[in-house]
């Protein structure tokens, strides 16, 4: 290995850390201040700063107070990569687990002996790191569910660089004497920790990005009142869920739901009392349809509910429940509540979406027709309108 001067090979190190801990930085001030970039920031700048401090141990009589002060601070940079993270899983801040390690190292550093052992400094400082990569990747480990692209990079460069110090950790045990300018080689220690550095502002960028898009694709495709999926959600997904329901020979309802009189309400109680009576029947769909219904909201007062493997009678029993449903929380809107349903059947009104709708629209016209809260389907509003002409 190349053998460079350690001083050189501390100040390219701190350099390093300091360059991409201060793009890190400005990567969290842009637009709304990103807590996982602060915090990882914050964590790289305080190892540029303990490898900077490191590089005046050679200075007389400054031995003691640079590796107390220079671990430290390095030792405070991975506590800030567990917030860091903590603070990705929505978790709070905890005091504590920030200072503690630092605590320790400086509990201990009020041993002499201590101070004058190479392999007990490497060993103590060592298993601290551990201890906070192992939490830090247990805090994140759960995520891998949700995005798993995103999320095993970053585990990845925690775990190697954990075994890392776990290597460390055994041969500060086994080595007798070991230095830490002399062992396994400093240069390599040195590089290693320059492409843990880069590694792992990589992949947090790379997952606080990917949140950021999942949030926006969120957005694009809910409504922001009600939380339901949007009329481009709808189109989106509806589609792809009745192809596969065609080829697979299965039936598909599609219930279209208006609530009655909504644009009396909006006029007379005002757009605070609509809104109310949208989140209302919205929290009614959540609470009586399945999980793999289709809920949204398509505009105004009108919701669509995409139901598989589900026929006319099913229809026709949901539909109910729903009216029903939302008649008892007419309390919590300040009023009478009541809505219309129009209902249509993949197996009667074919595959199509736009088709589907038209027919559940037309049986939800018949039941507006009909006086309102009530259920119709496109299947005898069809019959009816054959026997009239």
């Amino acid at each position: 290995m190349l053998n460079l001067d350690a001083r050189t090979l501390l100040i390219v190190e701190a350099f390093v850390l300091f360059l991409v801990g201060g793009l890190m930085l400005l990567a969290a001030l842009q637009g709304r201040r990103d807590r996982t970039l602060l915090w990882m920031s914050g964590a790289l700048l305080l190892g540029g700063a303990g490898f900077v401090v490191s590089t005046a141990r050679g200075i007389p009589d400054w031995r003691d107070p640079v590796i107390v002060l220079s671990n430290m601070l390095l030792i405070t940079g991975y506590a800030c990569i567990l917030t860091s993270l903590r603070s990705y899983v929505g978790r709070p801040m905890r005091v504590w687990a920030l200072l503690a390690g630092a605590a320790v190292w400086f509990a201990l550093c009020l041993w002499p002996w201590f101070l004058a052992s190479d392999a007990a400094r490497l060993l103590v400082f060592s298993l601290l790191s551990i201890a906070y990569l192992a939490a830090a990747g247990r805090t994140l480990w759960p995520e891998r569910r949700e995005d798993a692209g995103s999320v095993f990079p970053l585990l990845i460069v925690l775990a190697a660089h954990g075994l890392f110090y776990v290597y460390r950790v055994v041969s500060a045990v086994r080595v007798p004497g070991m230095s830490w300018l002399l062992w396994p080689d400093f240069t390599v220690t040195l590089l290693e920790g320059i492409l843990f550095a880069i590694s792992l502002s990589f992949a947090v960028l790379i997952l606080v990005r990917a949140r950021a898009e999942r949030r926006y694709r969120h957005a694009a495709l809910h409504d922001a009142l009600t939380r339901l999926p949007n009329r481009r959600a709808l189109f989106d997904l509806g589609a792809e869920t009745l192809a596969k329901a065609q080829r697979e020979g299965r039936d598909m309802a599609l219930l279209m739901c208006d609530l009655d009189w909504f644009k009396r309400i909006n006029d007379e109680q005002g757009h605070d009392a609509g809104d109310r009576i949208l989140t209302v029947f919205a929290d009614v769909l959540r609470a009586r349809v399945r999980a793999a219904d289709l809920c949204a909201r398509i505009g105004g007062e009108e919701f669509v509910i995409l139901a598989p493997d589900m026929g006319p009678l099913g229809a026709l029993d949901l539909a109910d429940r729903i009216r029903r449903a939302l008649a008892e929380h007419a309390p919590r809107a300040g009023g009478r509540l009541s809505v219309s349903i129009g209902i249509a059947c993949a197996s009667t009104d074919g595959y199509e979406l736009d088709s589907l709708m038209a027919c559940a629209d037309r049986a939800l016209y018949e039941a507006k027709a009909s006086g309102r809260d009530c259920v119709r389907q496109s299947a005898d509003v069809s019959a009816l309108s054959s026997m009239g002409t």
